[in-house]
């Protein structure tokens, strides 16, 4: 007996098809949610966060002067 065919009498087929399936769905629910209009302002504040200079970008290098 060959370990091919130990391996294919193990019935392991479906946990690829599992795997692809969970990453579809966690993908699709990114997109949803990165395309919603509702949190547009949201992401327009993050995307402003390195430009803003209400913290200091280098907190060790600011108390040493």
């Amino acid at each position: 007996m060959r370990l091919s065919d130990v391996m294919s009498g193990l019935g392991l087929a479906i946990y690829p098809i599992l795997a692809m399936s969970l990453f579809l769905f966690v993908f699709v629910g990114v997109i949803v949610k990165v395309l919603r209009k509702r949190d547009r302002a949201e992401f327009d504040r993050a995307a402003m966060l390195p430009l803003s200079d209400s913290t200091p970008s280098n907190p060790r290098r600011d108390r040493a002067s």
